[in-house]
């Protein structure tokens, strides 16, 4: 299957003469991938806005597996321009890894347990929030889901996608592959493993064969913790409010990339999202709001408050309620508040 931004640069040549360029598009299309979803949504993990940023995301070609893994990969400085370069979440030295404090997985939205070796899997996307963790990976082409839980999430109502430990259904998470045809025919594979004590992991990939899973369980590694949110950090939430998900859309970095926080207090939520493309982006709206003395633009058919004077990114608030939302006074703190990282594509730098 042809990628979404390949598609598109592809059609638009065919329309068009001269080059196409794809960090513009992308953004364009991330920004269309949008859509409100309630609180309940957002705890369930499958946001369609989230699909819909997946859709063009995931453009990554084959990546080349070398022998002997090592330690976890260590974030670095992007290479040239066009080339594909993992984007690797910044380690946290402060916090432990989830080999040695299990509990900990998912269950604080600024943190992700997931480490890859060098030379293994690159990260498409990352999730955290609800007691789990979840990863797309890129390897050797083949997209691999990867999910980390703790006991307790499996043995409560709350372990949405992962097989429980008691019951009808329960699952020994004994490493064991079990297969089944997917759309059309395509083969799907999925393993449930214990990749440490206390750690609980689940991985699929439709393939011809089981061999990625594996792949993945190899490449592995528990040791540390990384910064969920990468840029991005939000120093102004309104009161009683805290940072309860996050998720990284990475697979078209260094080109361009996505990082969505949800913000939310009893029955209040909002999105918050950072989108950054390598090139300036265009046809920015005309500003109509004054947020603390910065130029900013509301979106009152979609609730959507952006600030316009951050180059190469957009950086706005989503409202999104199924009964009362936060104010825009509110989004507007949240954005100001907001602290973006200065280099945007060099990631050890953040």
């Amino acid at each position: 299957m042809i990628d979404l931004d390949e598609r598109i640069v592809r059609t638009l040549r065919e329309r068009a003469e001269g080059p196409v360029d794809a960090d513009r598009l992308l953004v364009g299309a991330v920004a269309r991938g949008r859509t409100r979803v309630c609180r309940r949504r957002a705890a369930a993990g499958a946001a369609l806005g989230v699909v819909a940023l997946l859709g063009v995301g995931v453009a990554a070609g084959p990546v080349d597996r070398l022998p002997g893994l090592g330690p976890a990969i260590a974030p670095g400085r992007p290479g040239p321009a066009g080339a594909s370069v993992p984007l690797v979440p910044p380690r946290v030295d402060a916090a432990p890894g989830a080999a040695v404090r299990p509990d900990l997985i998912g269950k604080d939205p600024t943190l992700l347990h997931i480490g890859l070796a060098p030379g293994g899997p690159r990260f498409l996307y990352w999730e955290v929030g609800g007691g789990k963790e979840t990863a797309r990976l890129d390897v050797g082409g083949w997209t691999v889901t990867v999910e980390l839980t703790s006991v307790d999430m499996l043995r409560s109502s709350l372990a949405w996608n992962m097989p429980s430990l008691v019951g009808p259904a329960a699952n020994p998470y004994d490493g064991s592959v079990v297969h089944a045809n997917g759309p059309e025919g395509a083969p799907v594979w999925r393993r449930y493993w214990q990749p440490a004590p206390g750690v609980y992991a689940g991985a699929s990939v439709t393939s011809p064969n089981q061999q990625p899973l594996h792949d993945v369980a190899a490449a592995l590694r528990l040791d540390d913790a990384y910064g969920c949110a990468g840029p991005l950090r939000l120093d102004a939430l309104p009161p009683g409010a805290q940072l309860s998900g996050c998720r990284v859309v990475a697979g078209t970095f260094p080109a361009a990339y996505a990082v969505m926080l949800d913000v939310s207090a009893d029955e209040m939520m909002m999105w918050v999202e950072l989108q950054y493309a390598g090139t300036n982006t265009t046809g920015r709206p005309t500003t109509n709001r004054t947020i603390n003395g910065r130029p900013g633009y509301f979106d009152h058919q979609r609730e959507r408050l952006e600030l316009l004077d951050i180059p190469q990114v957009q950086l706005a608030a989503t409202l999104i309620s199924d009964r009362r939302d936060f104010t825009e006074a509110e989004a507007g703190t949240v954005l100001t508040g907001a602290r973006v990282a200065e280099h945007l594509d060099q990631p050890a730098t953040w």
